[in-house]
């Protein structure tokens, strides 16, 4: 007997595990895929279970959610909740925003249901970075494991780019059963591209996640030295993030005199970073590793070109000498030049905008929906 509250998921024929809802304080690039993907999705039904400490607009949407924990932490043992609940879908999907959670494939081996998971990138050494050494070798060590377990049993495996699949190939994962689904950009796309005016002043601007991975203190140092070059250059820096990457960043920012010229906005709305993307003359992504990086193709949508690293995930949504600049990984110097040589040229720039605008073009999230939907479907069709 399932929970009197989910009694309206027996009609639902997908259930999805997502450590985060799209709703959670925390959420990022991966719930945002997941939710834009499934809201557009009508030939099937979805059930996420997840975890949030707040409610969300999502209810509004196509699909149902179900919260187990408002600690992400808690997530993994509050799925014992689910254990009954899942034997009435027809299809066991596990979002890994973060690690393998385990319990998903269990239970599609229980109730002997096609199991499809989503893996947006592997962490890797990128843990490292982040979290104190014990701690981060017990996660890279479990992260491998996990996946390469997963790789014997999934029935299908959902990835966001090239440089993933490759990543999931070198852990096991048969090529046959790898299917790239990249993601799409904004929920009204008709709109984005009226009324795109770039600023008056040379403005830089990262919109996105806040973190030590993010080497966002690379963009500082490399403003240092376009500030050289180019004395009026802003920098914007905005987005959710930890509070102490935070205060680093600005006190990097008070040492290098460059409180005049770098700005910190903390959490902004989407129509706030929409109009930053539109006004910005470069966007720029230092990540050590990304998926895809949706904020990368947001920018490109906004006529901005992207100056970045050569890393996974940047190398599939950016065209470098196109649509924008990759310089060598942790190369900052490479990175102001690459900056510099966009800001002092407008023939350049405006050739580098209409290209990135067409690239982008390419992608929508009714489009990635799509392609989800008919590999899903197409699973399904095979074990029927």
């Amino acid at each position: 007997m399932i929970p009197k509250e989910l009694e309206h998921a027996r009609n639902i024929n997908v259930i999805v595990f997502s450590p985060r809802s799209a709703s959670n304080s925390r959420a990022g690039g991966a719930e945002k895929y997941l939710h834009e993907v499934i809201t557009r999705i009508v030939k099937a039904k979805f059930l996420v279970v997840s975890s949030s400490e707040r409610e969300g607009d999502h209810k509004a949407t196509s699909y149902s959610e179900y919260i187990v924990s408002k600690n992400e932490l808690f997530f993994p043992m509050n799925l014992i909740k689910c254990v009954r609940l899942a034997k009435h879908f027809d299809l066991i999907t596990e979002n890994v925003s973060k690690f393998p959670t385990i319990w998903p494939l269990i239970l599609s081996k229980l109730y002997s249901k096609p199991f499809v998971i989503i893996v947006h990138h592997i962490h890797g050494k990128m843990l490292f970075r982040e979290l104190p050494l014990p701690i981060a070798l017990l996660l890279y060590i479990y992260e491998i494991l996990s996946l390469k377990i997963y790789a014997l049993f999934a029935t299908l495996v959902i990835t966001v780019s090239e440089s993933s699949r490759k990543e999931l190939i070198k852990l096991g994962f048969p090529q046959d059963r790898i299917k790239v689904v990249p993601p799409g950009h904004f929920s009204k796309r008709e709109t984005i591209f009226l009324d795109i005016s770039k600023a008056s002043y040379p403005l830089v601007v990262y919109v996105g996640r806040v973190k030590r991975y993010k080497r966002i203190g690379d963009l500082i140092k490399a403003i240092s030295i376009v500030k050289k070059v180019v004395p009026n250059v802003k920098c914007v820096i905005a987005g959710n993030g930890d509070s102490k990457v935070y205060e680093e960043l600005k006190e990097l920012t008070r040492s290098l005199g460059l409180n005049s010229n770098v700005e910190f906005r903390g959490p902004i709305s989407e129509e706030e970073k929409i109009r930053y993307l539109k006004k910005a003359w470069v966007y720029v992504m230092t990540s050590v590793k990304e998926g895809f990086s949706i904020g990368a193709l947001e920018a490109q949508a906004c006529g901005t070109p992207v100056v970045g690293y050569e890393i996974p995930g940047l190398v599939d949504s950016v065209k470098n000498g196109e649509t924008g600049f990759l310089v060598p990984d942790g190369d900052y110097v490479a990175l102001a030049e690459a900056m510099i040589r966009i800001l002092l040229n407008e023939e350049l720039r405006l050739e580098m905008a209409r290209k990135a605008m067409l690239s982008a073009s390419n992608y929508s999230w009714e489009l990635s929906a799509e392609k989800f939907s008919m590999h899903i479907t197409g699973v399904l069709s095979e074990v029927s």
